[in-house]
């Protein structure tokens, strides 16, 4: 990956190789990990238990859908 930024007549760049995809994919489980546990909370804020139950029964179907 190669960025360059022009200034006022002076040019900087900088080049670094691009991140591993074992690496991506990790910060992109990180992070759908904490928008579901985020998005958990809300429905249970929100909805009680009853959503906290449909989210589960939720999060079942897909799983067992994912493993297939």
């Amino acid at each position: 990956m190669k960025v360059r930024s022009d200034l006022n007549g002076v040019t900087l760049e900088y080049e670094c190789p691009p991140m591993p995809e074992y690496r991506f994919r990790a910060l992109c489980l990180l992070a759908a990990g904490g928008m579901y546990a985020y998005m958990v909370c809300n429905v249970a804020v929100l909805c009680g238990a009853a959503g906290v139950g449909v989210i589960a029964l939720a999060t079942f179907f897909i799983g067992a859908a994912a493993n297939t």
